[in-house]
């Protein structure tokens, strides 16, 4: 498939799948042996892995909406520079950009490759933690001077 091809697969998955939240497209778009590497080691395998992750957003963050702020692609890959906002359950909102590698092969998303701002997103939904994590971080890096 062309460069432009692969982009379109990429605007559908995120107009169809995440904004609109319709799972049923997956099986159109994404490939059965799906693979996901996400932050901190988090993996997610097959189809039924990816409805199940996409509909596990949907419910913990009821009226999410992301907006894709760049696509960019070259081969098999396309990129995605993103910003995800909404709010949770307990309406704390929240919004956090990231980006997403994906690999298009034959017209199906078959393996993605995400980075996502964990620290804002937390200091939005949960901000002792954040000041725990921060804390640690900064001990580490005076840790680490010479």
């Amino acid at each position: 498939m062309s460069i432009e091809e692969n982009k379109a697969v990429m605007q559908r998955i995120w107009k169809e799948i995440l904004i609109e939240g319709k799972i049923e497209k997956a099986d159109e778009l994404v490939a059965n042996d799906y693979a996901y590497h996400g932050p901190g080691g988090h993996e997610i395998r097959g189809i039924e892995g990816f409805k199940k992750f996409i509909t596990w957003i949907h419910n913990s963050f009821p009226g999410v909406h992301f907006t894709v702020d760049d696509l960019i692609a070259e081969g098999d890959k396309v990129v995605s520079f993103f910003t995800m906002q909404g709010a949770d359950k307990s309406n704390k909102q929240f919004k956090v950009q990231g980006i997403v590698i994906c690999r298009i092969i034959n017209g199906k998303e078959t393996e993605v490759w995400e980075v996502i701002d964990r620290f804002t997103l937390a200091s939005q939904l949960a901000p002792g933690l954040a000041k725990v994590m921060l804390k640690f971080i900064e001990k580490q890096m005076l840790k680490d001077r010479p």
